[in-house]
């Protein structure tokens, strides 16, 4: 799977490009605020309907404009080409697959796969337990058919529990949701289960070319009492739940421990390992998914060697080059990149300059 042809329109400073990718590996140069973060900002949008720098979605729109396009076609598995894209205003959002209007998101997730790692992804790391859902629920999402059914189910259940733990008659009310509850918790944590021993099998192939020998694990932690049931921890939070009048453990709880030697890595390695650290993870998660789907995940790489010293670059870059996926990488210099461009062939480097393309090599 690989974007065979790329076009956008109006997106931050990016008036109007139009560009055919190479289906391996993909250079991205120019100064600061050239447009280089944002063309990467913009495949992620298409594979996503968001952003990873902002919320908002004036920032994301160019001056005077109303509305913004991305809009792709991408190879599939057998060869076949699939024309897809959105639209975003103010106020609408349309997405098109193959010419077929869709409403859901989760679909165009579902059709790009892609992983960002850009200069913020070490809030994986030392940020909430939100931002380590988000990883682990990226990687069942993509490989675990039913996750996102129970999740769904779980997150509608949730809902009504909630509402019901601040009625008058809240035990009552709350039991209604319970059994719904249960079992959609119970399919999540198995599906988190099942796919976090999957990666931390797989995570030595990518973390010691970089990192060395460090003794790295990644916990998982359910979001309510070890060695507990979920319907007991239910029950003994039901009465804090009515007094907080929400749900207080259950699946949206969960984090994962990302330890070095039995400690945080946050506090174990340095800012720079930590950089090293993160992406290993998530280039595990995007070799993961190939393997277990048979379909490539798109990586876009964001400033690929900001905070990193010569060895550290050596290292990730070399990893970079045996990786069998369609590859975005920014950089203020080509230089910094050289090496991985004499390793592949079919490489193409692009020069981004006021927000407009050129092919380079």
């Amino acid at each position: 799977m690989s974007l065979v042809k790329l076009g956008i329109r109006h997106f931050r400073n990016l008036h109007q490009i139009d560009f055919e990718p190479s289906e391996n590996i993909n250079i991205i140069v120019g100064d600061n605020a050239s447009g280089k973060t944002s063309l990467l900002e913009a495949i992620y949008f298409l594979g996503r309907a968001n952003s990873f720098r902002t919320n908002t979605f004036e920032r994301l729109l160019e001056k005077g404009e109303k509305e913004l396009a991305v809009y792709a076609r991408l190879k599939i598995e057998n060869g076949k080409i699939v024309p897809f894209g959105l639209k975003k205003a103010a106020k609408s959002l349309t997405i098109r697959i193959n010419e077929q209007k869709i409403n859901k998101i989760s679909s165009l997730v579902k059709t790009l796969p892609l992983q960002i790692i850009h200069p913020n992804s070490h809030q994986l790391l030392e940020d909430g337990p939100k931002y380590r859902r988000r990883f682990l629920d990226w990687g069942v999402f993509h490989v675990e058919h039913d996750f996102y059914t129970a999740w769904l189910r779980y997150q509608k259940a949730l809902k009504q529990r909630n509402a019901a733990l601040r009625q008058s008659n809240a035990k009552q009310m709350a039991a209604i949701w319970s059994n719904e509850l249960i079992e959609a918790a119970l399919s999540i944590d198995t599906h988190r289960r099942k796919y976090l021993d999957l990666l931390q099998a797989s995570l030595d192939q990518f973390i010691k070319p970089i990192l060395g020998d460090l003794n790295l694990q990644v916990k998982y932690q359910q979001g309510w009492k070890k060695d507990t049931e979920f319907t007991d921890a239910l029950e003994l939070a039901l009465d804090t739940d009515i007094e907080r009048g929400f749900t207080s453990v259950g699946p949206q709880r969960a984090d994962i421990h990302i330890q070095v030697d039995g400690v945080s890595a946050y506090e174990r390695i340095s800012r720079g390992q930590q950089k090293i650290l993160v992406t290993g993870l998530l280039l595990a998660q995007a070799e993961l998914y190939n393997a277990l789907t048979g379909r490539k995940c798109l990586l876009l790489i964001d400033d690929v060697a900001a905070e990193l010293d010569e060895e550290n670059k050596s290292n990730l870059l070399g990893v970079l080059a045996t990786m069998n996926v369609q590859m975005f990488l920014s950089s203020i210099k080509h230089e910094t990149l050289a090496s991985i461009l004499d390793k592949h062939q079919g490489s193409r480097m692009f020069h981004v300059e006021h927000g407009n393309l050129s092919k380079v090599v």
